[in-house]
């Protein structure tokens, strides 16, 4: 099942709601269904499925081919290999559908319009083939016409859960709430498992302010899928019109625990927090807000440039900022993929494995940054590390290197007296214990009192 948000004419009325394209029979493989309607033309409902090893040995390593291609994000390579089977079965709606699906992966959404409809001519009396079209037109903003596909689907099966779901998703987008409630219930009653159904029911009970049992709707949701965010944010609206701001606070908190970098759960959560008078919280998550929307724009900015390190860059660097560090080492990795020899990526990603506790690659990428030039920011990052692993020493070479002076120093000095304490070299020891002394005395005078840079301090003597 597909907790899907839409886009263009239908994104702000179907913030909290999930369409599905799913089939209720089809066999399925990782990443290709395969439906195969039979050719018979009638009234009845006509839903064939065919395994994949059913098919000749030829058709059969293509679609596998495919398959393999859209796991790895090789689109136009499964559209060739299911070009290939369509050639050789031209009969073949299923075939016709999956390349249709691709096409949409690929954003040619001529082409799987096309394919649709001709899986369509092959096998008219499908349900399935109808319900797949409609949600592909439903999610162009093609309403009207999403509409007729809907019902045709559901007029060959009115059981049919899913076209029953998505159509109640277009009396949505139409204002038609009473309809669209009609059709969540058909869907549920066909499918009490439905959890999209359950969440989309929900909010059109809540758009109809029928709050008690939008809200039964929505715990029925969680209870089958516990995960599902956009049912969390709905929980949280319900909530709010109920005047519970802590439930709500909770409910979009979860959503938020679920789907960090969506800014809606965040606005959402701040205007609840500002109800219960929580004002530093709710300045946060403003924050938060703005930071993600500068995250969309240097998203956009680096799908426009791929191959453009200085965007990338700036997005691991903003990701860094804003706590994700995993993500901000993909960017740097991705910028050293195509330029090895790039010393601020090594740097920034030695500071993300850092913060991600894998202190041996922040090591390695350190040492790399160092072959290639003489960075202040790496040697006092490696210096840590040094120190870290209980090696003075190399931490006091580095961050002399560095010219770095502060606390971190001084307790390098204090490992180091210690060390030299326990080795038998007590002026060594009194010598390491009077700069870190030294230092702290010095960090601790006023400001206007420091006559000189913490560099040339002439007791920086490692």
């Amino acid at each position: 099942m597909r907790h899907l948000a839409f886009t263009g004419l239908m994104a702000t009325l179907l913030a909290g709601c999930g369409g599905s394209d799913k089939g209720d029979a089809a066999a399925k493989t990782a990443g290709i269904p395969l439906a195969i309607a039979s050719a018979k033309q009638s009234e009845t409902p006509v839903k064939v499925t065919k395994k994949l090893d059913e098919y000749p040995a030829e058709i059969r390593a293509l679609l596998q081919r495919a398959n393999a291609a859209v796991v790895a994000g090789r689109n136009a390579v499964a559209i060739e290999s299911l070009c290939q089977a369509i050639g050789q079965t031209p009969e073949d709606a299923s075939l016709f559908r999956m390349r249709a699906d691709v096409y949409k992966l690929q954003g040619e959404n001529a082409s799987a319009r096309a394919d649709f409809s001709t899986a369509l001519r092959l096998a008219p009396n499908d349900p399935d083939l109808w319900n797949n079209r409609g949600y592909f037109l439903m999610s162009q903003g093609l309403t009207a016409e999403a509409l007729s596909d809907f019902n045709r689907a559901i007029q060959l099966q009115p059981a049919h859960s899913a076209a029953l779901n998505n159509r109640g998703l277009v009396h949505l987008a139409n204002q038609k709430m009473e309809d669209a409630e009609a059709d969540f219930t058909k869907a549920i009653d066909a499918d009490q498992k439905f959890v999209d159904a359950w969440n989309n029911r929900a909010f059109a009970r809540l758009k109809l302010n029928r709050l008690a049992p939008a809200m039964d709707d929505i715990r029925q949701a969680l209870r089958l899928d516990e995960r599902y965010a956009t049912a969390w944010n709905n929980c949280g609206l319900i909530a709010v019109r109920q005047e519970n701001w802590e439930e709500a606070v909770r409910a979009f908190s979860r959503a938020i625990e679920l789907e960090p970098l969506d800014s809606r759960w965040l606005g959402h959560r701040r205007e609840a927090l500002l109800k219960l008078g929580r004002y530093e919280e709710s300045q946060a998550d403003a924050a938060r807000v703005l930071w993600l929307e500068e995250l969309k724009r240097l998203s956009a900015a680096a799908q426009q440039s791929p191959r453009g390190t200085e965007v990338w860059l700036q997005r691991g660097s903003h990701l860094m900022a804003g706590r994700e560090f995993g993500a901000a080492a993909q960017d740097f990795t991705r910028v050293l993929l195509l330029q090895p020899q790039n010393a601020d990526a090594l740097a920034a990603r030695a500071r993300a494995w850092v913060a991600m506790g894998d202190r041996d690659r922040a090591m390695a990428d350190c040492d790399s940054c160092l072959a290639i030039r003489a960075d202040k920011d790496a040697l006092s990052l490696r210096g840590d590390l040094w120190l870290q692993r209980e090696d003075p020493e190399r931490a006091l070479a580095d961050y002399e290197a560095a010219e770095r002076f502060d606390e971190q120093v001084a307790q390098a000095y204090d490992q180091r007296a210690a060390a030299y304490a326990k080795s038998g070299k007590p002026a060594e020891a009194a010598a390491d214990r009077t700069r870190a002394a030294g230092i702290r005395s010095a960090l601790a005078a006023p400001a206007a009192a420091t006559a000189a840079p913490a560099a040339a301090d002439p007791s920086f003597n490692p």
